[in-house]
C-alpha cells in the first residue's frame, strides 16, 4: 500500500468518525441545525487540539532530551519547523474550503471546522504512532 493510499484511508476513517460523533441534525430550522453542527465540531476540536498538543509536547520533550545527550539539535529543530509548517498547511488548506462555500458563511464555517478536525486528528495519530516505535 502506498503512502498516498494510507493517507487517503486515514482521512476516510477520520471522516467517518467525525460524522459518527457529529451527525448532521435531521430536524429543526436550518439555523438551529447549523448551530448544533458547529457546536459539536467546536467540542470535538477542543478534544482533538488537546490530544495533538500532548503528542507534540511528548515529542518535543524526547527530542530535547536527545539533543542534550548528543549535542545535535537537528531533529528537534526539524520537528519544530514541521510543527509550524503543519499549522500553516492546516490554516491554508481549510481556508480554501471555507471560501468555496461563500456566501453561505455558516456552511463555510462547518467545512472549515470539519477540515481542521480531520487534519488535527490525522496529525495526532501520526505523532502517536511515531511514539510507539
Amino acid at each position: 500500500m502506498t503512502i498516498l493510499s494510507l493517507s487517503m484511508l486515514a482521512v476516510a476513517l477520520h471522516t467517518a468518525a467525525i460524522e459518527e460523533k457529529c451527525p448532521w441534525p435531521e430536524s429543526g430550522p436550518q439555523q438551529q441545525r447549523y448551530h448544533q453542527q458547529l457546536s459539536c465540531y467546536d467540542q470535538q476540536l477542543v478534544t482533538a487540539r488537546r490530544q495533538l498538543a500532548q503528542w507534540q509536547q511528548h515529542h518535543q520533550f524526547v527530542l530535547q532530551q536527545h539533543s542534550q545527550r548528543t549535542g545535535r539539535p537537528a531533529a528537534l529543530n526539524s520537528f519544530q519547523a514541521a510543527t509550524e509548517s503543519f499549522q500553516q498547511l492546516k490554516e491554508q488548506h481549510c481556508r480554501w474550503q471555507y471560501q468555496l462555500q461563500l456566501p453561505d458563511v455558516q456552511l463555510g464555517a462547518a467545512y472549515y471546522k470539519r477540515c481542521q478536525l480531520q487534519l488535527i486528528l490525522q496529525r495526532a495519530e501520526q505523532l502517536e504512532s511515531l511514539a510507539a516505535r
